[in-house]
């Protein structure tokens, strides 16, 4: 297991989950470099906490549904958010990526908040 880029883990008590949040943007340059960049990240995320290495440092997060947060700011919103969809459904059919046997995860989720640096009201979107 290679080093995992997380901005920040937090925990949420209501969904009985942990979070591990990703900060992009602003972006310049080509909108695939990043995403491309971004996939690596997630796939990182889900490997840390597939592998225990997320409870490991954080033992609160044993066994609890761990949402990968993608919280952007002045990114194209439309392709990010495209983005995401569909590397939640893709890593739905990955073994390697099933939680059924893992004892560190009860189950992924996804979640993308969008903001401009500009701008106070941010919007949001959920993925299981």
């Amino acid at each position: 297991m290679g080093e995992v880029s997380v901005n920040f883990v937090a925990f949420d008590e209501e969904r009985d989950a942990c979070l591990m949040v990703l900060v992009e943007g602003p972006w310049a340059g080509t909108v695939e470099d990043h995403l491309r960049e971004l996939q690596a990240r997630m796939f990182g995320c889900l490997d840390a906490a597939l592998d225990g290495q997320l409870a490991d440092q954080f033992p609160a997060a044993h066994g609890k549904t761990v949402i990968v947060r993608v919280d952007c700011y002045d990114v194209p919103q439309t392709d990010v958010q495209a983005f995401v969809d569909r590397f939640a459904e893709g890593i739905a059919g990955l073994p390697d990526y099933s939680t059924a046997s893992s004892p560190y995860v009860r189950r992924f989720m996804f979640e993308v908040n969008f903001d401009a640096l500009a701008d106070n009201e941010p919007t949001s979107d959920i993925r299981d």
